[in-house]
């Protein structure tokens, strides 16, 4: 059985029984547990699966809100990691940046890494712990701890961000869509993204393209916000198109 052949029965697997262990898919195709492992991977790459208990799960795209920011950073991985490369290289000297904790901005921090004369502002924790220690100047903005997200929040934490003034807005998009505009799982983001919108000068979403045409529970606007989308290439025509009716930047890492 060739490999893509392989995947797609393992697909089939997942959606007749929600869940397969690597040691049951390696007895089922014959095939080493390592090789299973490969194949999860890919298919996890592809945001098709997520990897955990020793197995594998199919992936409900709605359901990846509901997960820790750890487990979210195995989603998309590949893309995630375009994203935050292409985001990156928007930020050149002398630039100030809000930066959003989910994970793809978790991907633009590390990408900052090396990154000098540049500020960043962030409520995320895990953002924030990317940058300790190199050239960038680094503002952790306080409040409540919020532990599936890994983020600050509350009054004091929207309070600060009306004192600041920055550059760009790197804004993580749970989904979008034309009809229903931005939208967020948590309805702590609701306020507080609004407030980082209005610190800045240019609003860049940050999002691969599976978040196109999904729904979350909380709206945070209209797409107007945005200015720039960077996501994955190739683009769908459909977002593409979306973009250029609201004269949003489409940015293709």
């Amino acid at each position: 059985m060739l490999a893509f052949e392989r995947t797609q029965a393992i697909l089939r697997i997942l959606r007749d029984n929600k869940m397969a262990s690597v040691r049951e898919l390696a007895e089922e195709f014959g095939v080493s547990v390592v090789t299973i492992r490969r194949d999860l991977e890919r298919l996890e790459n592809d945001g098709l699966v997520l990897k955990k208990h020793g197995g594998a799960v199919l992936l409900d795209h709605n359901m990846e809100t509901g997960l820790q920011l750890s487990e979210r950073e195995q989603l998309y991985r590949r893309a995630k990691k375009l994203i935050g490369e292409a985001a990156a290289r928007l930020v050149k000297p002398g630039t100030s940046v809000i930066l959003d904790e989910g994970s793809t901005c978790l991907e633009v921090a590390r990408a900052l890494r090396n990154a000098t004369d540049i500020t960043v502002i962030t409520n995320g924790l895990r953002v924030g712990a990317e940058l300790l220690g190199t050239g960038v100047n680094l503002i952790l903005v306080g409040g409540v701890t919020d532990h599936q997200s890994a983020m600050l929040y509350g009054p004091e934490t929207e309070r600060v961000y009306k004192s600041l003034r920055a550059d760009i807005y790197f804004m993580g998009l749970d989904a979008f869509s034309e009809v229903d505009g931005i939208m967020d799982a948590s309805v702590l983001q609701v306020s507080l993204k609004n407030v980082k919108v209005n610190a800045v000068q240019r609003v860049i979403g940050v999002a691969n393209g599976a978040k196109y045409g999904k729904r979350a529970m909380s709206l945070i606007g209209p797409l107007s916000l945005l200015d720039a989308l960077v996501t994955e290439g190739p683009v769908d025509a459909e977002l593409r198109e979306c973009l250029a009716r609201h004269r949003i930047e489409c940015i293709e890492a």
